[in-house]
């Protein structure tokens, strides 16, 4: 299992960033909430997800997170440089929390699940899942955990009740709204 910090101090695409930590607190979402401005990258970041190729990093894009208290994932909402949508990614997670600086981080599980904005859902990385229990990197009840997780994610989403997703474009909003030098 990889520990990861929120503040991905050892992102070398990035050279300038605004890092800030919120807690949110409301009837659908109570936790930490992250955000990256990514005021300058040294080379855009683009990934594919089947047949869509989708830029996820560059300069002037923001990367907010979710640490929703009592879940065992973080949801990573992309934004370009106009604060649109870009994809939705969740990271199944053994853990997260906040260290001694205040900086949230999470115990990732390999597993992820990347929503695009027309609600198409992507499984990823479960080889790597696979890969790692077969090493001995994480036991049979933290592989399980990654699955029952992206499993119950999956499930809610398809029935149109994953309500994170949500809370996290109103937190952007919020945010992109605030802020004068997007």
């Amino acid at each position: 299992m990889e520990h990861k910090t929120a503040d991905r101090p050892n992102w070398k695409r990035v050279t300038d960033k605004h890092f800030e930590v919120t807690h949110k607190e409301s009837s659908c979402f109570n936790g930490k909430v992250t955000v990256i401005h990514l005021k300058q990258v040294s080379e855009p970041l683009v990934v594919n997800y089947k047949e869509h190729t989708v830029c996820i990093a560059d300069s002037g894009y923001t990367w907010m997170q979710h640490f929703p208290e009592g879940e065992k994932y973080t949801i990573t909402t992309v934004l370009d440089d106009n604060g649109d949508v870009v994809q939705f990614y969740i990271d199944m997670c053994g853990d997260h929390g906040v260290d001694e600086n205040g900086i949230p981080w999470f115990d990732d599980l390999y597993l992820d699940i990347v929503i695009l904005p027309d609600k198409e859902l992507f499984l990823l990385d479960d080889n790597e899942l696979m890969e790692a229990f077969k090493k001995g990197d994480i036991n049979e009840d933290q592989m399980k955990l990654a699955h029952e997780t992206a499993q119950k994610i999956i499930s809610m989403h398809k029935e149109g009740k994953f309500e994170q997703l949500e809370t996290c474009i109103e937190h952007a909003t919020e945010w992109m709204q605030a802020k004068k030098f997007l």
